[in-house]
C-alpha cells in the first residue's frame, strides 16, 4: 500500500489529458482555476489545465504535480484514481 501524499509527480500521457477533459465536463477551465485557488490556495491557471487535456500541444508538461491532480479531482467530485482508470501500480 502507497500513501498518496509520498507521490509528488506524474509522467503525464495523452490518455490521462482525455479523461481529465471528460470528468470537467462543462466546467469551464476559469472556473476550474478560480476554485483550485479558493479551496486549496494553490495557484494553477486556465492555460495550464488547457494544457494538462491536450498533452501533444507545444509547452504541455511531460510531469505534472499529483498534488494537483488530486485537488482539480476534489473540485471536480472525482476520485484521482479514476484519471489513471486503475488503482494498480505496475512495472514496466
Amino acid at each position: 500500500m502507497l500513501e498518496l501524499d509520498l507521490i509528488t509527480t506524474v509522467a503525464w500521457k495523452p490518455a490521462f489529458g482525455e479523461k481529465l477533459k471528460q470528468m470537467r465536463g462543462k466546467v469551464s477551465r476559469r472556473s476550474l482555476a478560480e476554485e483550485i485557488e479558493a479551496q486549496f490556495d494553490y495557484k494553477v491557471s486556465q492555460q495550464y489545465i488547457q494544457l494538462l487535456e491536450n498533452p501533444n500541444m507545444p509547452k504541455a508538461p511531460q510531469n505534472v504535480s499529483f498534488q494537483l491532480l488530486r485537488y482539480i479531482c476534489q473540485v471536480l467530485g472525482h476520485d484521482v484514481q479514476e484519471i489513471f482508470g486503475s488503482p494498480k501500480i505496475i512495472s514496466q
